[in-house]
C-alpha cells in the first residue's frame, strides 16, 4: 500500500513516471479501463487533499473560486476578469496531485475519477458540508454521483 505520510517529491515522481513507457500506458489506458470507485475511495482521496499543507492551500483557493462561480452562475470564461480570478495554478496543482494519487494507488484515471472526492473537499472547505464522512456527504454523493460512485451494498 502506498505511503502518503511524506509526499516530498511527489511532482518529480509523477513527472518521472509519466516519462516511462509504463507511465504513458497508465495515463493513456486509464481513460478506457476505469471503473466506478467506492464512496470510501473517494473520501480517502479527499482526505489526502486536507492532509498536506501545499495541496490544502491550493484546494482552498480553488474552492473559493468554485463558491464564487456558484454564487454568480452567469459569470463565465468569456467574461472580463474571469482568468484574473481563476486560480489556474492551484487548479493544476490539485489536478496533478490527483494524477499522482491515482498512480500511487494504481487507480485508472477516467474523465470523472475522483470527481466526487473533489466536490466533497470543496464543499467542506466552503462550509457546505460539515465533514467528508458525514451522513450529508454520503447522501450528497449518492444523489449527485451515483453514476460514478459505488456504495458497499451495491458492490456485494
Amino acid at each position: 500500500m502506498a505511503d502518503f505520510e511524506d509526499i516530498t517529491g511527489w511532482r518529480e515522481e509523477l513527472e518521472a513516471f509519466r516519462e516511462t513507457e509504463e507511465g504513458r500506458t497508465f495515463f493513456s489506458d486509464g481513460r478506457k479501463n476505469y471503473s466506478k470507485l467506492t464512496f470510501e475511495q473517494e473520501v480517502r482521496y479527499a482526505e489526502e487533499l486536507f492532509r498536506h499543507e501545499e495541496i490544502h492551500e491550493a484546494l482552498k483557493k480553488s474552492a473559493k473560486f468554485v463558491k464564487f462561480l456558484d454564487d454568480n452562475p452567469d459569470f463565465g470564461q468569456d467574461d472580463e476578469g474571469f482568468w484574473d480570478l481563476c486560480p489556474v495554478e492551484d487548479n493544476r496543482k490539485v489536478e496533478a496531485f490527483k494524477r499522482w494519487y491515482a498512480m500511487k494507488r494504481n487507480i485508472a484515471l477516467g474523465p470523472s475519477t475522483f470527481s466526487a472526492g473533489d466536490r466533497l473537499a470543496i464543499d467542506v472547505v466552503n462550509g457546505d458540508l460539515a465533514s467528508l464522512r458525514s451522513p450529508e456527504a454520503e447522501k450528497f454523493v449518492k444523489e449527485d454521483f451515483s453514476w460514478i460512485v459505488a456504495f458497499p451494498q451495491e458492490t456485494q
